[in-house]
């Protein structure tokens, strides 16, 4: 059956701003040496996520609305992303990676050669081009240079580069057909759109417009030259736009067929509709929250006024969990995964000694998995399953799940997907004969991996007739909600009373009816967490569910890339800097113990706060600089005006105060990440109190 779709694939590359920069990333040093990079990874390991979320420069975000409008449309298989990193080459947008400060641009060309040779980027961007029918290249100059054009392609291939002037005057013939659209500053001009984020927002602007138009990426593979006039379109002349508009009339058109596991959108802080269907015969097991770990613990004598950590101290014994923190943990277990306590020998030793329950303290259930986000890229699990029968039994844990591999992204393509289905299948049943035949006392979990509904649906029945209670739904955590409410529905009928089934990686309020009735009894995630340093607007949660930015005062000594990039640039000096950081400190506490007004608390803040927009080759723009204060402003007076740590009841409100709305290194940011899962996790338990008990 013909694909409705060509394989679409973009290319673009890594930006220097990311969601997160911790102070010692990843140098060029620390790539040049692969075990100095596992262990600096490891020393990194809270900041890991995947490479589509780690980036946050103006390309990357307007790219990535793109990709989920055409996601959103057309399915998640419609495309996929690839991004040309400087440190770690060309990788998946789903490839877990901690933050670093490495880029090709400001390398001169002979370096640039060098490393990306070093990297394998020419061989990985042939490798990686085969599948795919149309390409989107959205690379600067250095990054173009680095994939070493021309290379492999072939006459059914269609590739659009969107490059700046000079690279299109280079461009080598190719054998696929190749569309280039250079781009100048006086492009930006006419888009009305920055020349940094510019390829990111036009792909967007095509996007939205294949939305519109469901075969225009099928037209485009014949007629890549459809690219500009799409994106031309709202600026063009009225006759231009006419006959615009009349090219893609002549484009056949299929409509969209409504299909009845479609879930409607919904409004902000609405719950997803529950779909009609009779609710799944495991609902009255209940539902339940586990938290994956990643050693997430915090000094619990940090001198918060002078920013000292406690003298001496171990930070694997002396450091506490959210669970030692509160009286009552916010969660019903933990989730902890094999490449998680392997991530040192010092700590997999630690954990072999007294056992997993000990070492984290914490007496409730826990959960143990192999981790296959830590060898997606393998061709099999590195583990077999006797090994980790004897790995849970010995550390004690309470659930262990079978080994399994991902389907997700280019691992999700046709041929290494149903090697992973079919892999995932043996493995599960292997576990359960060998747990049924051995000594082991903990409960297995089966998991059940696919790339659409039917599948998820065929690996749960499959599970279940192996012999499994309780099955796990991996490879899911970025998928969106109604994606996995169709899933869901395809998995409802195979449901027996006694079956339980968990959902890896996924944690919505708004979706928590919903799967629910369609069968799911647990789940895992560390957004809420997490949400404490992702982001700028969402850092601190309410029981209310309003939520509120944390104040950014980075400290001025130390190792701060931000920092020192403002004054390698000249933006301001060590000293000026130092009196603004402590000002604005002192301002946040003389405004929580009432002795400053909320006007001038904010004065203070943005004096600092103006200062920290990040240079771009060595300037500030006063646009974005201007920009920056206004959205500041706005978050800023918002959060003093409520003052929700002064209404919050939870420990670390009470004890530290206007501390916890500060956004400044890990005994700040982490204690906001426990009380924002506190938060969540009572939400979520009264919401399971309604649902048990709905009111008339």
């Amino acid at each position: 059956m013909p694909r409705p779709h060509p394989r679409v694939l973009v290319i673009t590359s890594c930006t220097g701003e990311k969601q997160f920069k911790p102070e010692h990333q990843l140098t060029l040093d620390d790539f040049r040496d692969p075990t100095r990079r596992r262990e600096r990874e490891t020393e990194l390991a809270e900041y890991a996520c995947p490479a589509g979320d780690l980036y946050t420069g103006m390309q990357h975000l307007r790219l990535m609305e793109g990709v989920r409008a055409l996601r959103d449309a057309f399915g998640p298989e419609v495309l996929e992303v690839e991004i040309l990193s400087a440190g770690y080459g060309l990788i998946s947008e789903h490839q877990k990676i901690v933050p670093y400060e490495v880029t090709f641009n400001g390398m001169k060309g002979h370096e640039v050669d060098a490393w990306a040779e070093h990297l394998g980027v020419h061989q990985a961007m042939e490798q990686r081009l085969v599948n795919a029918d149309l390409v989107f290249f959205l690379l600067g100059d250095n990054y173009l240079r680095a994939v070493q054009l021309p290379i492999r392609t072939n006459a059914d291939q269609t590739l659009v580069f969107l490059a700046s002037g000079g690279a299109a005057q280079k461009m080598p013939d190719l054998v696929a057909h190749t569309f280039v659209l250079p781009l100048s500053n006086q492009d930006a001009k006419r888009y009305r759109y920055g020349l940094v984020g510019l390829k990111g927002f036009l792909f967007k602007q095509f996007a939205e417009a294949a939305v519109a138009q469901p075969n225009l990426l099928k037209q485009m593979q014949t007629q890549p030259e459809l690219f500009r006039q799409v994106i031309n379109q709202g600026l063009e002349t009225p006759d231009q736009q006419l006959a615009l508009t009349t090219l893609l009339d002549a484009v056949p058109t299929t409509p969209k067929v409504s299909r009845s596991t479609a879930v409607p959108r919904p409004a902000k802080d609405e719950f997803l509709p529950i779909p009609d269907v009779p609710p799944a015969p495991n609902r009255h097991l209940g539902m339940q929250y586990f938290i994956p770990d990643w050693d997430d613990r915090v000094d619990p004598t940090y001198d918060f006024l002078n920013d000292q950590i406690t003298p001496d101290r171990d930070p694997y014994t002396d450091d506490v969990y959210a669970h030692q923190v509160y009286d009552v943990p916010n969660y019903d277990g933990i989730l902890v995964s094999k490449v998680v306590v392997d991530g040192s020998q010092k700590k997999r030793a630690r954990v072999e000694a007294v056992g997993i329950h000990d070492f984290i303290r914490f007496q409730g259930q826990v959960m143990g998995d192999c981790g296959a986000f830590g060898y997606i890229k393998e061709d099999e699990p590195p583990y077999n399953t006797v090994e980790i029968l004897d790995y849970y039994e010995n550390l004690g844990f309470d659930f262990g799940v079978s080994i399994d591999h991902l389907i997700v992204g280019p691992f999700a393509a046709p041929g290494i997907r149903e090697k992973r289905y079919d892999l995932t299948i043996h493995n599960a049943q292997d576990f359960l004969e060998k747990h049924r035949a051995g000594s082991y006392t903990f409960t297995p979990i089966g998991v059940a991996q696919g790339w659409n509904p039917e599948t998820y649906a065929d690996a749960v029945k499959e599970n279940i007739r192996i012999g499994y209670d309780y099955i796990a739904l991996g490879g899911l955590a970025r998928a969106q909600s109604r994606e996995i409410i169709e899933i869901m529905q395809a998995v409802r009928p195979h449901l027996m009373p006694d079956t339980r089934l968990h959902l890896f990686g996924v944690a919505r309020i708004n979706a928590i009816p919903v799967f629910r009735h369609l069968g799911i009894t647990s789940f895992d995630s560390a957004s809420p967490l997490r949400r404490a340093w992702l982001g700028s607007e969402a850092n601190y949660h309410t029981l209310s569910s309003k939520m509120y930015p944390a104040v950014r005062i980075p400290p001025v000594d130390g190792q701060g890339v931000r920092v020192k990039r403002l004054i390698e640039a000249g933006v301001s000096d060590r000293d000026t800097l130092k009196d603004l950081e402590q000002g604005a400190l002192k301002a946040m506490r003389a405004f929580d113990q009432g002795t400053l007004g909320l006007e001038e608390t904010l004065d203070a803040l943005l004096a600092y706060d103006e200062l920290l927009e990040l240079p771009r080759d060595g300037k500030v723009d006063p646009a974005e600089q201007a920009k920056r204060r206004v959205k500041h402003e706005r978050m800023y007076r918002d959060l003093l005006r409520d003052r929700p740590w002064k209404a919050c009841d939870c420990v670390i409100c009470q004890e530290v105060g206007v501390e916890v709305v500060i956004f400044r290194g890990n005994d700040r940011n982490r204690r906001r990440g426990f009380h924002n899962t506190r938060a969540f996790y009572l939400r979520f338990q009264e919401l399971l109190a309604k649902l048990r008990d709905p009111q008339p």
